[in-house]
């Protein structure tokens, strides 16, 4: 989890400067993936896009997991409306909505996003908490007379330790929505890049003239989708 905390940092960065005199140049020394059409260093942009493309995932994770975790410890209220929603994957959600707005700034898409995964996260996550709220110990504080801060000061990092493990199902869901839906030019303008723009515009070339960019962001996202299978595999294996 830790190591997906520190793409967070990567929504800091500035863009890129361009320089559309020097666009489309091929592989160099100086630049080892060309350069896009703006004259961006093609390397340069993929490592921005990639890591602003984890640090929103990880933004978003962290959101949806906040939002699991109220619902899990509220009361069951809505639990049919939550239920019909959670039949719904977020995508077929979010694409049809985007469509139909003309597109997701990076606030609405992350908002939204991670009020669908928090609805597939509040199972799980309830399973995990139910158990002990019902127990003795989760009453213990009351029953003394604790306040509402002192009993949340108290049971936090806990209920932060078990939301933890589900942070990398988030995490992938948020990588996945963002990418997908900028990639169909449904995401947030080109005012902000990350991996679903670069992938929006340099994967319809390969075909025809693909560039050493378009060739290595295809090789990126197959890496991640490599590794997201080979996580999940050894998770259901354990």
């Amino acid at each position: 989890m830790r190591w997906r905390l520190v793409f967070l940092l990567a929504l800091l960065l500035p863009e890129l400067p361009l320089d559309p005199f020097r666009g489309d140049l091929g592989a160099s020394w100086l630049h080892l993936l060309g350069t896009d059409a703006l004259g961006r260093d093609g390397l340069l942009r993929l490592l921005l896009a990639g890591a602003r493309s984890l640090g929103f995932a990880s933004a978003v994770a962290l959101l949806a997991l906040l939002l699991a975790a109220v619902a899990a410890l509220g009361a069951e209220r809505f639990k049919g409306a939550r239920s019909a929603l959670r039949a719904i994957p977020p995508l077929l959600f979010l694409l049809p909505l985007a469509a139909a707005w003309g597109g997701l700034s990076w606030m609405a898409l992350g908002l939204l996003l991670g009020g669908l995964l928090a609805l597939q996260l509040e199972p799980p996550l309830r399973a995990r908490l139910e158990p002990f709220r019902r127990g003795p110990a989760w009453a213990m504080n009351r029953v003394l007379g604790g306040s509402w801060l002192h009993r949340t000061r108290i049971w936090t990092p806990w209920v932060a330790d078990q939301t933890a493990s589900l942070f990398p199902t988030a995490w992938l869901g948020a990588l996945w929505g963002e990418a997908t839906l900028r990639l169909l030019g449904l995401g947030p303008g080109p005012q902000h890049d990350s991996l679903g723009l670069l992938l929006n515009q340099e994967l319809p070339r390969l075909s025809t003239d693909g560039t050493p960019l378009g060739w290595a962001s295809l090789m990126l996202v197959l890496a991640l989708a490599a590794l997201s299978a080979f996580r999940r595999g050894g998770s259901v294996g354990n």
